[in-house]
């Protein structure tokens, strides 16, 4: 059977398959992510990772920490949660992003970080922006995000995957964000609920990657 695009990049991630085996739709499989990022959130994924007793983050290159979410708070609490972040990034060598820098997933993508036909994972929802880049992006909880930074790993069920075909080329004032609240309305009902959006159709190639990201995020 032919895989989709998401299925090749699960395969190319997965460990601990059986020689020569196919990953499809709906295989529990353990993945390699390439990065997990966290951001403001990585104080409470700190303190999950302590409880694991581990001593130490598995593969530090891992981990990014973008600090992105309550920047305008300049009280004390917050201020001395950002310098335990970046204390503990310090310790372990893990590469992080102080409040100022930018988006989160606006730096996983700059820096390099998502690759096309990459698998990384953040603790947020907009992780799928990544696919607007020919990367599979999904999001993880604090729980699973700890676990990562202990093993590496992460299991996942391989969703099905729904195509959506873009036609022609977007009017004038028209912006990505249009298509996809316009999408969202078109399918509200739970009809691509945990399910793998594959965008294609002409209209893909007249979308610049600012459209594209505008578009997944």
């Amino acid at each position: 059977m032919a895989q989709t695009v998401i299925e090749k990049i699960v395969q190319a991630h997965a460990v601990g398959l059986n020689e020569n085996q196919e990953v499809h739709c709906g295989n529990y499989v353990t993945l390699v992510p390439d990065h997990v990022m966290t951001h403001d959130n990585t104080s409470a994924v700190m303190g999950k990772f302590k409880g694991l007793g581990v001593p130490k983050i598995k593969n530090p290159g891992q981990p990014v920490f973008t600090l992105d979410h309550n920047i305008q708070d300049l009280g004390e609490d917050n201020q001395a949660k950002y310098k335990a972040i970046a204390e503990f990034a310090a310790a372990n060598g893990v590469d992080a992003y102080p409040a100022g820098r930018g988006i989160g997933h606006q730096i996983m993508i700059e820096e390099g970080y998502v690759q096309p036909g990459g698998f990384c994972v953040a603790s947020d929802s907009h992780s799928n922006t990544y696919g607007a880049i020919g990367a599979l992006g999904t999001p993880v909880v604090r729980t699973d995000a700890a676990a990562l930074w202990a093993l590496g790993t992460v299991w996942w069920q391989i969703p099905r995957t729904v195509k959506v075909n873009l036609n022609g080329e977007m009017r004038p004032g028209v912006t990505g964000k249009d298509v996809i609240i316009t999408l969202c309305g078109m399918y509200g009902e739970g009809e691509v609920l945990n399910a793998v959006i594959e965008f294609g159709g002409t209209g893909i190639a007249g979308l610049s990657m600012e459209e594209r990201l505008h578009l997944l995020q």
